[in-house]
């Protein structure tokens, strides 16, 4: 009976390893203000490829998972600052900044570090 839970137990290792491997996950400050802004967010980073995506809004920070072979952190964060939203990597373009709600417009002045 030993032997089989010593080897269900390898099994269960083994397969979480792999999975890591092939997803990742990252957590990234995105400014924004309200829960239009989170749907926005969440939307732009599942629209990119993520498989999950969860943004906070009281901290800014979003946190995402996905399959390496299908997206990057980098497609992600350009497809966020495509709806207006700035990140770490990409700041969103001013008419598209400009063109957001205006509940949604936040201090573009913070830092995103």
């Amino acid at each position: 009976m030993m032997k089989w839970m010593v080897l269900i137990l390898f099994a269960a290792i083994t397969t979480t390893a792999t999975a890591q491997k092939a997803g990742g996950g990252e957590s990234f400050k995105v400014l924004g203000n309200c829960g239009m802004c989170q749907k926005t967010i969440q939307g732009a980073a599942l629209a990119a490829g993520a498989t999950t995506a969860s943004w906070d809004v009281n901290t800014n920070v979003l946190t995402v998972t996905y399959k390496k072979k299908s997206t990057s952190v980098d497609a992600i964060q350009k497809a966020i600052a495509a709806k207006g939203y700035d990140t770490p990597m990409y700041r969103a373009s001013d008419e598209t900044y400009n063109n957001l709600h205006g509940c949604c417009k936040y201090d573009r002045s913070q830092s995103l570090q």
